[in-house]
């Protein structure tokens, strides 16, 4: 959950959003494919919120070491969800500059993170440059599809942009990274954003409503079903970016590496 989100909610995650569990067992599933997390290997997720995500992936790689980067985190939310982790392997920073010295990390993880960025180019273009990545880092990216989709939920959470397939593509280039597997996610849910833009639109409604994340008010039953039916549908669309073949989704997604 972004921190725009946790605030809104008072920083209490309560019964978690289907989209967020469907997203983390996703993304799991793309990094099986592409990273072989062994023992001792290190995870650097940037951008991580309310730590929901690394926290997940750290109960299902014990032996890997998570360190969490959020620019929002202050020391009082530091100590705070510190405090709430259920595994030993996540540690929190505010900065990357906050980080111990350390050997390159396996993975980095930018879940929904480039849209909240002023330059994307030179956010991503300074990552790659530290010694955290090399041509072995594997770099998974996920971002909200398609610009004209910008609307109200992207104006609450502090999104610069949406992105297309071109437009990924390029920021990709140009920093030097090169994508190994790409596409998009959650198909099911596009026509539900389109028709939530499209009254918008119709309704001339300018303010910055609350994103679903945020009002979530569903019970655990609930989560669990609809969190089944998102991962179903994730994981059609990754069973057909294996070969290639792309379906439009509200997520576009990338797993890429330096090129040199």
């Amino acid at each position: 959950m972004d921190l725009v989100e946790a605030r809104a909610r008072g920083f209490e995650a309560g019964v978690r959003h289907p989209w967020e569990r469907a997203r983390v067992m996703l993304a799991d599933r793309l990094i099986a494919r592409h990273v072989a997390l062994t023992a001792g290997a290190t995870v650097l997720d940037v951008g991580c919120g309310d730590t929901f995500v690394c926290e997940t992936l750290a109960g299902r790689h014990p032996g890997v070491h998570f360190h969490a980067v959020d620019k929002a985190f202050t020391p009082e939310l530091i100590e705070t969800y510190r405090a709430r982790l259920s595994v030993q392997n996540v540690s929190l920073y505010a900065s990357l500059d906050d980080m111990p010295p350390a050997p390159p990390a396996s993975l980095v993880l930018l879940m929904d993170v480039l849209e909240h960025v002023p330059d994307d180019y030179s956010f991503l273009d300074e990552l790659c440059r530290r010694p955290c990545v090399d041509r072995n880092t594997r770099i998974l990216i996920t971002v909200p599809s398609y610009a004209w989709l910008f609307a109200s939920h992207d104006r609450f959470l502090g999104h610069f942009r949406r992105y297309s397939t071109r437009t990924l593509n390029d920021l990709l280039k140009h920093v030097g990274l090169v994508a190994l597997e790409s596409g998009h996610l959650f198909t099911s849910l596009l026509a539900v954003r389109m028709l939530q833009v499209l009254r918008e639109r119709v309704m001339r409604s300018t303010g910055d409503a609350p994103t679903d994340l945020a009002s979530w008010t569903g019970g655990e039953r609930k989560a669990r079903t609809l969190a089944s039916v998102l991962t179903l549908d994730g994981r059609f669309a990754l069973s057909l970016s294996a070969f290639g073949l792309r379906v439009p989704g509200l997520s576009n997604f990338t797993v890429c590496r330096k090129s040199a």
